[in-house]
């Protein structure tokens, strides 16, 4: 009997467990040794866990199919090549070696009658997706969701994902939303009223919408003016509950409100503060933490609300000037008086970055192009540029996607933002009969600059003449997406799961398929808010049917 060891461990908090309490007087604790085999009944080619600990005990040795010292506690993963039964026996003894304890597991091996190996290549073209996108541009009060969701943002698209400045100084277009003027009460019912009924109207389009509000869309000056703090903070309070019960749509909420374009700087009203700034957070955080993220314009901001450099939770950034300059239009510059801040005393601009970049890979970093710069937009440095700091969604300018273009990096540059699962291979082992036992393996990377932000419920759904005979919830540490990281060069996981195949199949073929619903329960059940795995099977043909939101992985014949 053969098997093959792949990994073996033992932690050092393990090896350094107490040996239990001694009973009184010279009286030694007993010695205690378990182990255990998870599965302990698999396929020749299907790994399975060895696991086991002990305690008050200094030495163990194993014997049966593996042999030799062990250590006190650890496991190892096994991947057995021929039929049949393996034991696995431990025998530990304590510092005298006069008393000694034995443990075995057992695990019984078949030779699966089914075994299917299936390869992928990456998808020339990223299928758009509410995880992470491109931004979509939307005219809040002018344009209704159905042109909203037919704009393509210069040729990606058209995209899932919609920055949504909302002006609230009057029900007007972006460009007339400085010229009402100061807003001094409460939003009236009737803007209120329709502020609701044009978020709800994204509801069931496939798209969710990063909202920011502002009272002007600039330019900086006397005439782009917010609104006093006490007026912000009632507003805040009138426009959470809307966003509540819409929290499903909300991908992501800018801080808004204070200054020119809501972006946190050059407030016509003084909110340019550590203490206005502070009431709108506070209020934001008391509504929306852990509903859906907030983002604030600059590091600094953040920085000096929460005291330290440690990322927050529920907050991150939105940098308006992504890759523009060696400042990114002032989001690295430590002192910004214009933003209400000044902390060069104690940070410079490297540990802003450092900081940005640490915030991409736990919250959300999200931006818009402001220029193109020498430096930083050239296709290998904006690539780096954007596997540091991880952009979920970026809104391009003209003038960056003429420069991508000459550069001949466009498209893959837009494939990119946000992201981009692929699934790299499938290998599928056991028994294809009814009511029979399948090993499922299935290797994915992550080549996107994002991220998936929330964990994605999994299923399981079996297809027999095109329609589905099965669903199968797979359990979130069989597959959480949320694993895979962001990488120039990014190393493979591989999903492990099994399941039965349902007793009613009728003999013929049956295709597997994947689907990765949105965790939003009013979105779960919409192809339209599934995650795509952007690859080809080998045909050359999208595994991803954007009509039922599965991503089809195999077929196979049962009997």
């Amino acid at each position: 009997m053969k098997a093959i060891a792949i990994v073996a461990r033992a932690t050092l908090a393990t090896l350094l467990m107490p040996l239990g309490s001694a009973a009184q007087g010279s009286e030694k604790a007993e010695p205690r040794i378990e182990i255990f085999a998870n599965p302990r009944h698999v396929f020749v080619g299907q790994p399975f866990t060895l696991a086991w600990s002990s305690k008050n005990v200094t030495d163990c040795t194993a014997s049966g199919d593996w042999s030799g010292p062990q250590a006190l506690s650890g496991s190892q993963i096994i991947t057995p090549d021929a039929e049949g039964r393996l034991t696995y026996s431990l025998v530990c003894s304590d510092s005298d070696s006069d008393r000694h304890v034995r443990d075995s597991a057992g695990v019984h091996v078949e030779t699966p009658s089914l075994s299917l190996a299936g390869t992928f290549s990456p998808n020339s073209v990223t299928t758009s997706t509410s995880e992470g996108a491109l931004y979509g541009s939307c005219d809040f009060w002018l344009d209704e969701p159905s042109k909203c969701l037919k704009v393509s943002n210069f040729g990606f698209g058209p995209s899932k994902v919609f920055h949504v400045p909302i002006c609230l100084s009057g029900e007007v277009s972006l460009v007339d939303c400085s010229k009402p003027g100061q807003v001094a009460g409460p939003l009236s019912d009737a803007m209120l009223a329709g502020i609701e009924t044009r978020i709800a109207a994204f509801a069931g389009t496939g798209a969710r919408l990063v909202v920011r509000f502002t009272y002007n869309f600039g330019p900086i000056g006397p005439g782009a003016m917010d609104a006093p703090i006490d007026v912000i903070s009632t507003h805040i309070d009138q426009l959470a509950p809307i966003l509540l019960r819409h929290r499903d749509l909300i991908a992501a909420l800018d801080a808004g409100f204070i200054g020119t374009w809501g972006e946190w700087h050059d407030s016509t009203n003084g909110n340019e503060t550590a203490a206005a700034q502070k009431t709108v957070l506070d209020k934001e955080l008391a509504y929306f933490n852990g509903v859906f993220p907030i983002l604030v314009r600059n590091p600094g901001n953040l920085i000096q609300y929460t005291g330290n450099d440690v990322p927050p939770d529920g907050l991150g950034l939105h940098d308006d000037a992504y890759a523009s300059n060696v400042f990114d239009g002032g989001t690295w510059n430590p002192c910004h008086p214009g933003a209400g801040y000044c902390l060069s005393h104690s940070y410079t601009s490297d540990q802003f970055k450092a900081y940005a970049a640490k915030i991409s890979t736990t919250t959300m970093f999200a931006g818009e192009f402001g220029v193109v710069d020498a430096a930083l937009s050239p296709c290998s440095a904006l690539d780096q540029y954007s596997y540091t700091y991880h952009p979920q969604w970026l809104s391009l300018s003209a003038a960056i996607v003429a420069f991508l273009r000459s550069e001949g990096c466009a498209t893959s540059f837009y494939n990119k933002i946000g992201t981009r699962i692929e699934l790299q291979n499938v290998n599928i082992i056991g028994d294809a009969k009814p009511g029979g036992k399948l090993y499922v393996a299935a290797a994915m990377i992550n080549a996107g600059y994002g991220r998936v932000i929330r964990r994605r419920p999994v299923r399981l759904v079996l297809l027999q003449n095109g329609e589905a005979v099965g669903k199968i919830k797979l359990r979130t540490a069989e597959m959480d997406l949320r694993t895979l990281v962001s990488s120039a060069n990014p190393i493979p996981s591989t999903f492990q799961f099994e399941f039965a195949l349902p007793e009613t199949l009728l003999p013929g073929p049956v295709t597997l398929a994947l689907r990765l619903d949105d965790p939003a329960p009013s979105l779960s059940d919409q192809p339209a808010y599934a995650l795509p795995l952007n690859s080809l099977d080998e045909n050359g043909k999208p595994i991803f049917d954007a009509a039922t939101g599965n991503n089809l992985i195999a077929t196979l014949n049962v009997d």
